[in-house]
């Protein structure tokens, strides 16, 4: 009898010897065939733990859905050094085989001869025609495809629901609405409004809205429209409902001036909703005010494959990323709309507080469509900050804009 037990320890340990150098032979077979695969390498500027916890899954997923390719990604961060640090790869000729970058930054690349004329490629997705317009502009230059969209966004209005109930206010919907109602808002530690007025893409930004929405184009900036929002942001400093410190703001540090209290209603998106959601703040999203038209800007960021890099790969990591549950999943994640409209109606049954956001997507344009764009960007977003500081009128400043647009 003892024999026998033993015996049964005997196979017992034997199986288990078996069993675990099946799996070590097995995870040693996993290594050697990623070894085998052709590597990518994808850069981003994603750096909340949601985005990175998102991107791991995405490069995860794509490697375990075929075995020619093993993807890796590398934060390149934040945002406002993205573009210093992918120069600095170009003269080095140190590149990433894809970028996720922000979708006004793509044009430069391109008549720079950097970017990978993708167009077949893209052509080839299923239904393209589910995509947003304004998102496929955003990778569209010549008539040519070089980027895929990758998410996409735009701004409303944020309230402090608390606030406006206990000051009895509604939420504005024309300008004339907002700075009435920020002026009642306003008090000792607190401003009725804020926006980022940064300089850079983020000040500009949140600026082209204003402009937009007051009858300008883009290709009409300084005219009448322009200098009607530039008077409007000046006159809301003057009166002290927006602080004029706006021009060292952030987006994300208007949030955190909104969730401290120092701000009843701000212009922002959706990249600050995990932040309030935190921070337990009662808000609200609506459609941001407007003058003469509802209309505003797009924003959100678009893959672009590296010229002379693995294309092939790329092209294949951009097909597995158009699945519709692949899009789903890493949007959900990231905090961020998809670019598909029928993905964006996915999207929104588990995060309905993007209704507005994806509302206003009929009515968002693509500042990659207007070719002068990077120009711009530059002079509206100096011109905000003399404005704000007192440097310049919104008269001179309009004629700047005029002057340096025809050059």
């Amino acid at each position: 009898m003892k024999r026998l037990k033993n015996k049964a320890w005997v196979l017992f340990i034997l199986c288990i010897l078996l069993l675990s150098g099946g799996c070590a032979a097995s995870e040693d077979k996993t290594k050697k065939d990623m070894k085998q695969r052709e590597k990518l390498l994808l850069w981003s500027y994603y750096e909340t733990d949601n985005q990175k916890n998102a991107m791991d899954d995405l490069m995860k997923g794509f490697n375990e859905s075929q075995e020619s390719y093993h993807l890796t990604w590398e934060y390149h961060g934040p945002v406002t050094e993205f573009n210093k640090r992918l120069a600095i790869a170009i003269t080095q000729d140190q590149l990433p085989d894809m970028v996720i970058m922000d979708n006004p930054d793509i044009p430069s690349y391109i008549k720079m001869d950097k970017f990978e004329d993708i167009t077949e490629a893209v052509e080839r997705i299923e239904d393209l025609d589910q995509y947003f317009p304004s998102a496929m502009e955003s990778v569209e230059y010549g008539g040519r495809y070089y980027g895929f969209p990758f998410c996409c966004n735009n701004v409303g209005l944020i309230y402090n629901k608390d606030v406006l109930k206990e000051s009895g206010e509604s939420v504005p919907k024309t300008w004339e609405e907002l700075a009435q109602t920020a002026k009642k808002l306003t008090r000792p530690g607190r401003y009725g409004f804020a926006m980022s007025a940064i300089g850079g893409e983020q000040g500009a930004f949140q600026f082209t809205n204003f402009m937009l929405s007051a009858g300008d184009d883009l290709d009409q900036a300084g005219g009448e429209g322009t200098l009607k929002a530039f008077t409007y942001i000046q006159d809301m400093v003057e009166q002290g409902i927006m602080s004029r410190e706006c021009v060292n703001w952030s987006q994300n540090d208007v949030a955190r001036k909104f969730i401290a209290g120092e701000c009843a209603m701000m212009e922002n998106g959706p990249w600050v909703f995990p932040a309030l959601d935190e921070a337990g703040v009662n808000y609200g999203i609506a459609v941001f005010p407007s003058d003469q038209r509802t209309v505003g800007v797009m924003g959100g960021e678009d893959i672009a494959v590296l010229k002379g890099k693995n294309v092939e790969g790329s092209i294949a990591f951009l097909e597995y990323y158009s699945q519709i549950d692949t899009m789903l999943n890493i949007n959900l994640r990231a905090n961020s709309l998809p670019p598909r409209k029928d993905v964006a109606k996915l999207f929104l049954k588990a995060k309905p507080e993007y209704q507005v956001i994806l509302s206003q997507m009929d009515t968002c344009i693509s500042r990659t469509g207007f070719e002068d764009w990077s120009k711009l960007s530059e002079l509206l977003s100096k011109g905000q900050y003399e404005i704000m500081t007192g440097e310049s009128t919104p008269q001179e400043v309009c004629g700047k804009i005029r002057q340096e647009m025809k050059n």
